[in-house]
């Protein structure tokens, strides 16, 4: 009876030292980044200002959703289209609260809530993709791509639209 008890106590010590978003999210994000016109190099900075890595679109990259202890992740995009004339435009890639977060309330407990996932950077989350329109004029609204710059993974979770 008494290995029984110990053993429920270490199940539960470990249930509560972890955070819901960490068990069930990640701290790090695969991002596709894509621009129109794609062949575009882009550079990528954090909050602080440091280059975490460029490129060339299309092209996935790896990015942290957490800048620290409950602090979300923003990033500054620069994208530079190719030729002479070419004017470079930045757009910017932030992290939003994870889902999963809330379900410390329920599972995680307050070691979780306010210890694990905030210093893992689970707490947030990133975009599966990040997609820049270089030709037209308006940075934000709907923006129509070909499904040929899609992911595999992205052209599965197409649905169709019935009008």
């Amino acid at each position: 009876m008494k290995k029984l008890g110990k053993l429920s106590t270490l199940v539960a010590a470990a249930i509560l030292s972890t955070g819901c978003a960490t068990i069930v999210s990640d701290s790090d994000y695969p991002v596709s980044i894509q621009s129109n016109p794609s062949g575009a190099s882009f550079v990528i900075k954090n909050r602080k200002g440091n280059v975490i890595t460029s490129g060339i679109t299309p092209q996935v990259v790896l990015l942290k959703a957490g800048a620290g202890y409950f602090k979300k992740e923003k990033y500054q995009i620069t994208f530079t289209p190719q030729g002479k004339n070419a004017k470079s435009r930045n757009f910017v890639l932030e992290a939003k609260l994870d889902g999963w977060y809330i379900g410390n309330l329920v599972f995680g407990g307050p070691i979780g809530l306010l210890i694990v996932d905030p210093a893992t950077g689970a707490m947030y989350k990133l975009p599966e993709f990040f997609y820049a329109d270089l030709v037209g004029n308006n940075q934000t609204g709907l923006h129509i791509i070909s499904t040929e710059v899609l992911t595999a993974e992205q052209k599965s979770k197409l649905e169709p639209i019935n009008l």
